[in-house]
């Protein structure tokens, strides 16, 4: 719980200081960087379905390329709860008139822990990111992403691809597909609602 709260401190800190960017989060492409989404999440992890939980994440664009970000998800079935947290500082940088490469670096943390056993496994690293976003309608915006993840003794690789689209100036949907091996397999999807600032 303790984790949360702190995590959640963060992430309000990150979106109190929209005056950073300057219009509003939004790129030199179109694309918005300022926004905070929540996702119901249902996952597959190591050949076991029937995960799910929820998702929250977001971002604040710093200047036109540096961007803060910040997201939780945490998912369980039965007797078994994953979290997983990111914080970190993300690059962003024109590719074409609507499209943007990025990449960041963040602190990562991952814990797993089983009712039916005392101790909770938490282990931190890093994850290293990198991708693109491009508009492919004037509400609509895509995602394609790889992430490296290192954490303890674990490590994985990420791929992920979203899609976001305006229901209004401030209000957005979200849906995304992701999928991971390495130490261990996921993959799963989520759907949301978020708020742009």
């Amino acid at each position: 719980m303790k984790k949360i709260c702190v995590l959640a401190c963060a992430m309000a800190s990150l979106f109190s200081a929209p005056v950073w960017a300057n219009e509003a989060g939004k790129s030199d492409t179109g694309l918005d960087y300022n926004y905070l989404g929540v996702d119901y999440a249902s996952y597959t992890i190591s050949s076991t379905s029937g995960y799910a939980g929820y998702k929250v994440n977001g971002s604040v664009l710093v200047n036109q390329n540096i961007y803060l970000l910040a997201n939780y998800f945490n998912v369980d079935k039965s007797s078994t709860v994953y979290e997983k947290s990111n914080i970190g500082l993300g690059y962003r940088m024109p590719i074409a008139a609507n499209a943007d490469f990025f990449t960041s670096l963040a602190y990562y943390s991952q814990t797993k822990e089983q009712s039916t056993s005392p101790t909770k496994a938490t282990n931190t690293g890093y994850n290293l990111s990198l991708g693109a976003r491009a508009k492919i309608s004037s509400d609509a915006d895509i995602t394609g992403g790889y992430s490296y993840i290192s954490a303890g003794s674990y490590s994985y690789n990420n791929f992920n691809l979203s899609i976001k689209y305006n229901l209004t100036d401030a209000i957005y949907a979200s849906g995304g597909y992701q999928s991971q091996t390495g130490s261990s397999s996921l993959s799963g999807y989520t759907l949301g609602l978020g708020l742009k600032f």
